[in-house]
C-alpha cells in the first residue's frame, strides 16, 4: 500500500506531519486483486465437418459468444450503499521522501505519442493492450465515459465516491503519453464482451493500467491498485511513479496496492 501526503496531517493511525518540501510515501503489503490472463487462440480447425475458420473470424465467434453472457447493470442502484466492502486494508510498511519539486517537474513533460521506447512520465515505455480478444479493443467504444487529465490540470470532478474493494464504484485507469484515463467500470457499454467497460475498452495501448476508488470523505485521497492484465505492472518502480503522476494532480495521499510479487 502506498500513500502519498504532502500536508499537515492529524495525529494517529497512519498519519504523520510532514516537511513543507517534501510529500511522504507509505508502502504496504497488501495485494492487488489477483490477475486472471487468457490467451486469444491465433488459428483453429473446429472439427472434421467445419472447416478451419480464419483468425478473425474465431475471434469474432468468441466475442459473440462472450457477449451473449454478458454483464446486466441496475444503473438506478450502481450508488447505493458506497460505505459497503469486504476489503481491509493493512498497515503501511515502507516509508520514502519524495522532493517536492519532482511531482511539479511531471507538469512540464509533453509527449506526442505512446512510444515503445521512450521512458514516460518516469513511469515506463508505451505498449498495445494483451491478453484480450482482439474485437474487445475497441477505445472508440465510448466517448463521454473516458475522462482524462495530465499532471497540472487537477484532480477528476464529478467522480463516483465509494469504499475501497466496492465493484460499483471501482473506476479502470491507464495512462499514456497523454495522461491518465478513467472510466467508471460498471458503465454498461454494448461493444464490449462483457458488457462493461474494460481496460481494453478505455485504451488501446498505454504504459500501465488498474483500478481507481474515491475516497468518500477526503477529495484528495485515491486508492490505486495495479490489476490489469491489458497492462499489468512490471515492477514495483512503476507503482511508485504513478503515484507520483496521482500526486501531480492535486491529490494529497495516494494509497496504492502493490502486488506481493513485485515486494
Amino acid at each position: 500500500m502506498l500513500k502519498a501526503i504532502n500536508h499537515r496531517s492529524h495525529q494517529g493511525h497512519m498519519s504523520i506531519t510532514l516537511p513543507q518540501a517534501n510529500l511522504q510515501r507509505y508502502l504496504g503489503n497488501l495485494a492487488a486483486p489477483r490477475i486472471n490472463t487468457k490467451r486469444c487462440i491465433r488459428s483453429i480447425s473446429i472439427n472434421e465437418k467445419n472447416p478451419a475458420l480464419t483468425d478473425s473470424s474465431h475471434q469474432l465467434f468468441e466475442w459473440a459468444k462472450a457477449r451473449t453472457n454478458a454483464m446486466q447493470v441496475d444503473i438506478g442502484k450502481l450508488d447505493d450503499n458506497p460505505r459497503a466492502t469486504d476489503t481491509v486494508l493493512l498497515p503501511p510498511w515502507r516509508t520514502v521522501l519524495v522532493p517536492r519539486a519532482r511531482i511539479e517537474s511531471l507538469k512540464t513533460f509533453q509527449y506526442h505519442y505512446c512510444s515503445p521506447s521512450i521512458r514516460m512520465w518516469n513511469i515506463g515505455y508505451g505498449r498495445f493492450v494483451t491478453n484480450c480478444n482482439p474485437h474487445d479493443i475497441n477505445p472508440g467504444a465510448i466517448d463521454a465515459e473516458r475522462i482524462s487529465r495530465r499532471p497540472g490540470e487537477g484532480r477528476f470532478d464529478d467522480v463516483a465516491r465509494g469504499a475501497y474493494g466496492n465493484r460499483n464504484f471501482k473506476y479502470l485507469w491507464a495512462i499514456d503519453h497523454a495522461g491518465i484515463h478513467i472510466a467508471r467500470e460498471m458503465t454498461p457499454c454494448k461493444l464490449s464482451s462483457r458488457g462493461i467497460i474494460t481496460h481494453s475498452i478505455l485504451v488501446d495501448r498505454g504504459i500501465i493500467g488498474g483500478e481507481i476508488f474515491f475516497d468518500i470523505d477526503d477529495p484528495y485521497k485515491v486508492f490505486v491498485n495495479f490489476g490489469s492484465a491489458r497492462l499489468p505492472i512490471r515492477n514495483i518502480g512503476e507503482a511508485e511513479h504513478t503515484a507520483e503522476f496521482l500526486l501531480a494532480l492535486d491529490y494529497r495521499t495516494v494509497v496504492a496496492m502493490i502486488p506481493n510479487r513485485d515486494l
